[in-house]
């Protein structure tokens, strides 16, 4: 009696996938089903690193994970104005009757509560100098719970934090950006929109833009995605851990890896334009940022994903 439950753990054990039957991507993305969507291969990266002063960071892990698709950008406010014309949808802040709003001459770290600020105006009624608003900027002022339901209403989901990095990071780099260890691009340019200047009082707008940039106003990543850093957060579905790499970090590797199933709070990745070398220092693709699920920003977006079944279902309805 007692042997069969040792049996029982130990066949589990065994059947527990695990990232030896994956090899490295050897092509980039290609267009996929969806529209503005690009199909990620399977394969393997490294995720997090061992040395980090964030300890949520560590360890570096093997990932595996399956082919999915993915937005090649983040969602414009075009496409959420269409989102919200058609369903009548209502997010959070202009449920709240406010949105948390950072803006150039404030402190760092400080943000203002103020009425009326939605993703309709991202600033409130009060537009700052340097901002003026695009159709093709990527959406703030959403909430995780709004992301949700765009995403779902369109048949997809917000990608994994694993899925997210996989397709950031586009192959085999384990530097802070695509590119290398500078937002410098060996170019010369800069390749992503953040902030640039001692403090938030003052921008210095090296890379072109104090606020939001277009959602292709930068170089794709090797795989054709745009904003893998910078510009605004990423939301994920994930909920967020400090612990979550080490929970998860295995010798073989953790296949589809997803965060913990309560949390606060939720995963965003990639930093925004708010973040700065003196504050945040979140652009780039270790930095886990967290946000709370009902919380709107004006430097928080997101972008959304498919599985491969998922999508063939959508083109074939």
């Amino acid at each position: 009696m007692t042997a069969l439950p040792f049996v029982l753990l130990t066949a589990l054990r065994l059947a527990l996938p695990d990232c030896t039957a994956y090899a490295p991507p050897a092509a980039p993305a290609v267009a996929s089903l969806h529209p503005g969507m690009r199909l990620v291969p399977a394969g393997t990266f490294l995720m997090g690193r061992n040395r980090s002063v964030r300890p949520d960071e560590t360890p570096q892990h093997l990932v595996c994970l399956d082919a999915f698709h993915l937005d090649e950008t983040l969602v414009t406010t075009q496409q959420f104005a269409q989102f919200a014309d058609d369903t009548g949808y209502k997010t959070t802040a202009e449920q709240l009757g406010y949105g948390m709003v950072s803006r150039e001459g404030m402190k760092d770290w400080e943000w203002a509560r103020v009425p009326g600020a939605s993703w309709r105006q991202p600033f409130g009624a009060v537009v700052p100098p340097g901002f003026t608003p695009r159709a093709d900027h990527p959406v703030t002022m959403v909430s995780f719970h709004d992301a949700l339901a765009f995403c779902r209403h369109h048949g997809k989901r917000l990608p994994t934090e694993a899925e997210w990095e996989y397709a950031m990071r586009a192959g085999t780099t384990q530097t802070r950006y695509p590119w290398g260890e500078s937002p410098v691009r060996p170019d010369g340019a800069y390749g992503l929109n953040h902030w640039q200047g001692r403090g938030h009082e003052h921008a210095e707008s090296k890379d072109g833009w104090v606020y939001l940039s277009p959602v292709r106003a930068y170089p794709a990543n090797a795989w054709g995605f745009f904003d893998p850093v910078g510009n605004v957060w990423q939301l994920t579905q994930d909920r967020f851990s400090d612990d979550t790499y080490r929970a998860r970090a295995r010798p073989r590797g953790v296949h589809a890896p997803q965060g913990p199933a309560q949390g606060d709070n939720v995963v965003s990745r990639g930093g925004s334009w708010w973040c700065s070398p003196s504050t945040c220092q979140g652009y780039g693709l270790f930095y886990r940022g967290k946000a709370r699920p009902e919380a709107p920003f004006n430097n928080v977006g997101f972008r959304c994903a498919a599985d491969v079944a998922a999508s063939l279902q959508v083109k074939h309805h």
